[in-house]
């Protein structure tokens, strides 16, 4: 068994801590922004095995070998995960992902804007895969996650923007036709608009954190306007579900459904896509139509992760998508047999990940590839670590 440990890609955004991964990963911080620390193997950021050696080169030299049958035959050869860890300070964009047959189409259509040198930041898809995600908080964690009820929608905007709503929104019959509405306003409408949600959120007596940890929606707007002004998203938090996990709790984002991460930290494990469609509270290009064309518009309940434990009594995050399963292994011995591949984030203390014939250390912030394999592998755990696992069956 050729068990690697590898290293992940920093990723400087401006919404990024300054100081979580540098302690994590144990790095000297550069006073920058530091966001997301990747593992896996999109060509947006590729881990890289001890020796520099591109993970998806190693994969690449023998895919039935390091993925396994059971994968490949599912997923194709490359390795189908994308594990990070995302360290928030200021809200991320409104976004939602595509379903896998919508990330085809997508792709397949700006084909063309590709081959004429189009640069990927001004197109909405980078690869042609669905993205599903599951968030678990390391921290206190704030977060935005599908629409409230239209209900619920048009009592906070009567009471937020009475006038605006009058004139706007009081028509509207649906959540899609007041999304569309809101977000193709002219500048000097939503100007009004936000102004006078500003005026009243001043007035409202909705206090702006909860126990200094987390944010309600009225601090999340007083952390988002400063930073983007005049933009339809900040009024997205009294549209949008927010959401608070505690320490150990998981939320699951399925594709379609429209989101932010707003503060806190966390593992995220995905699907391997980085395709984001934006709307609002960025600088990054926002396609309203296409945004619309594939986000759930309708109202939506987050779906907050439920636990259980496996068969090797790995606590199992569970998520309803076939691209991935999100273990959770405390301190502890597990002995593991399953022919998928995998990765292991240690973010606490020290493990050990080997056979009898072959093992590595992993310290806080050290990860490793263990492919797939026919014969039994140990996890010792003396703290925390994560595991990011190809699903053995379809659920």
């Amino acid at each position: 068994m050729e068990i690697k440990k590898i290293k992940g890609v920093i990723k400087e955004y401006d919404w990024g801590s300054l100081d979580f991964l540098p302690s994590l990963f144990k790095y000297k911080s550069n006073g920058k922004p530091q966001a997301e620390a990747w593992f896996g193997t999109h060509p947006s950021g590729e881990a890289v095995l001890e020796d520099g050696t591109l993970l998806s080169e190693l994969i690449k030299s023998n895919p039935e070998k390091y993925l396994g049958k059971i994968c490949i035959d599912r997923l194709g050869d490359k390795l189908p995960l994308l594990l990070k860890v995302l360290a928030i300070r200021t809200p991320l964009s409104i976004q939602c992902h595509p379903t896998r047959e919508q990330a085809k189409a997508g792709f397949a259509k700006e084909a063309p804007l590709r081959e004429k040198g189009v640069l990927p930041k001004d197109l909405n898809y980078q690869d042609d895969n669905q993205k599903a995600e599951v968030l678990y908080a390391l921290t206190p964690v704030t977060a935005m996650c599908g629409f409230r009820s239209f209900e619920a929608i048009n009592y906070n905007l009567k009471k937020l923007i009475p006038s605006a709503f009058e004139s706007y929104f009081e028509s509207s019959n649906d959540i899609a036709d007041l999304f569309y509405r809101l977000y193709t306003l002219d500048v000097d409408s939503l100007k009004g608009v936000i102004d006078e949600f500003l005026a009243n959120i001043e007035k409202s007596e909705e206090e702006s954190t909860i126990n200094g940890s987390y944010l309600t929606a009225r601090g999340i707007v007083e952390n988002v306007y400063p930073l983007y002004g005049v933009d339809p998203g900040v009024l997205m938090p009294y549209l949008l579900n927010v959401i608070h996990l505690r320490p150990g709790e998981a939320v699951y984002l399925k594709p379609t459904v429209l989101h932010a991460y707003v503060k806190g930290n966390g593992v995220e494990l995905m699907s391997l896509s980085d395709n984001v469609l934006r709307g609002g509270l960025t600088h990054k290009k926002v396609d309203v139509p296409e945004l619309i064309s594939v986000m759930t518009k309708s109202a939506s309940s987050p779906n907050i992760c439920k636990k259980s434990t496996d068969r090797f009594l790995r606590e199992r995050i569970e998520t309803p998508t076939d691209d991935f399963n999100l273990l959770v292994l405390k301190s502890g011995s597990y002995d593991i047999n399953e022919a998928v591949p995998s990765l292991i984030l240690c973010t606490d203390g020290v493990a050990r990940v080997g056979t009898s014939n072959d093992h590595i250390e992993l310290k806080e912030g050290e990860c490793c590839f263990v492919p797939s394999c026919d014969e039994e592998y140990h996890v010792r755990v003396n703290g925390k670590v994560f595991q990011a696992v190809v699903p053995e069956t379809l659920e």
